[in-house]
């Protein structure tokens, strides 16, 4: 993986490399950057795209806007999260693909937030 930041080949490493805590995740980290991205489980295949640092603090915030629409649900989780993100892709105008948070760049990033204030206003 290049990092988008600054055209360098991004460190493939497991979490413990990385944190000194096996989280069971691996993930691609570009030190000059200080750019990263987590894995699906211990494979290669990347939850989203790199993120600096003020990039992850945004998508950290967007899920902490969003997820409650869907992590607060007793029963039926997983169709709430399907349902969550359909509205998601709805209000922002994004395909199936593009609707993850861990693909958003700042500008979406700050376009939830909004939404989700107007939503709990």
């Amino acid at each position: 993986m290049i990092c988008p930041y600054c055209n360098t080949k991004a460190k493939f490493m497991s979490s413990w490399e990385f944190y000194g805590k096996d989280y069971k995740t691996n993930l691609y980290v570009c030190y000059p950057c200080d750019a990263r991205v987590g894995t699906h489980g211990k494979g290669k295949k990347a939850l989203g795209t790199m993120a600096n640092k003020k990039l992850r603090a945004l998508r950290m915030a967007a899920h902490g806007a969003f997820d409650p629409m869907w992590k607060n649900r007793k029963r039926k989780k997983n169709q709430a999260r399907r349902n969550a993100y359909k509205w998601l892709q709805e209000q922002m105008n994004l395909s199936k693909y593009e609707a993850h948070i861990g693909r958003f760049n700042e500008e979406q990033c700050f376009e939830l937030l909004k939404i989700m204030r107007e939503r709990n206003a």
